[in-house]
């Protein structure tokens, strides 16, 4: 019987039930299953452990979150040191590629600084922008800005005196209709829906369901399809077995490959699991049939 464990953070934080469906599907796949705080990532005379337990007895590892922020850094340097193909995400798609940075080729205009006259200049060379931290989540201080005076300031607030970055982001017309997210995993589409802005808020363009956007099942069209089967194909190729990809055609948006959500979304608009699909696809990935 193949062996995973699951590395959780503090699932009293969460915002979606990833840590209890996901581990539910592998055991009905067969698979003896463990669940570990991420806290219980040590360095012990003989090397890496998980708490009592030598990592190389697991098939597959698992985090699923961050875990928390003041021990990244270390549980990251420690994880380093076991193979990478056990891991469903790898460390280096976790301190590389889970950012608003890494994939900047694939959308709107972006400038990133912690210098706010940096991007002041970039605001005042005209057009409407979307300023965001580089580090947020959930909608929370994105805004759409600009060359005023509460513009400007918006920027220095999110730069806070050259102590954290922010993201100006050229805004697009086709992020009106909302966002579509779509899970892949083992470098396969599992599901796509659409978030649309919350309705009756002037002004609103985030699409974000923890503000009170909207989802409905989709289907992507065929440019559509062609852009997340690359993405989801490099992201593959890259250690990342499990991520949602959200587009605004023909912008990429943001990919999430530490905590992602839409399962649950994904389950209560089909009225179907999607997460055996994410177990054999991820199985198949790394080669257990």
């Amino acid at each position: 019987m193949p062996e995973m464990v699951f590395l959780l953070g503090d699932t009293r934080l969460a915002r979606h039930d990833n840590h209890r469906r996901l581990p539910r599907a592998f055991r009905t796949a067969g698979w003896s299953v463990t669940e570990l705080s991420q806290d219980a990532v040590r360095l012990t005379a003989n090397g890496v452990s998980l708490g009592e337990t030598d990592p190389l007895r697991f098939d597959l590892i698992w985090l699923l979150g961050l875990g928390p922020a003041d021990t990244f850094f270390d549980r990251m340097q420690l994880l380093h040191q076991l193979p990478q193909q056990r891991l469903v995400v790898s460390v280096d798609a976790l301190m590389y590629w889970h950012a608003k940075y890494a994939w900047w080729r694939h959308m709107p205009e972006t400038h990133a600084a912690c210098e706010a006259e940096y991007l002041k200049r970039r605001l005042a060379g005209g057009g409407d922008w979307v300023i965001k931290p580089a580090a947020g989540s959930y909608g929370r201080d994105v805004q759409r800005i600009c060359d005023n005076a509460a513009g400007r300031a918006a920027i220095e607030r999110l730069t806070d005196g050259g102590r954290r970055y922010c993201l100006l982001q050229r805004y697009v017309a086709e992020i009106e209709q909302g966002e579509k997210r779509t899970v892949v995993a083992g470098g396969q589409i599992i599901g796509s829906y659409l978030r649309t802005p919350k309705p009756g808020v002037p002004g609103e363009f985030r699409s974000n369901l923890s503000l009170g956007a909207a989802a409905c099942l989709t289907e992507l069209s065929s440019g559509e399809r062609e852009l997340v089967t690359d993405l989801a194909h490099d992201l593959a190729a890259r250690g990342v077995g499990f991520a949602a990809v959200d587009t605004a055609y023909p912008y990429l948006m943001e990919i999430n490959l530490a905590g992602p959500g839409g399962l649950a979304t994904l389950h209560e608009l089909s009225g179907r699991d999607p997460a055996p699909a994410v177990v054999a696809a991820v199985c198949a990935w790394r080669g257990f049939q």
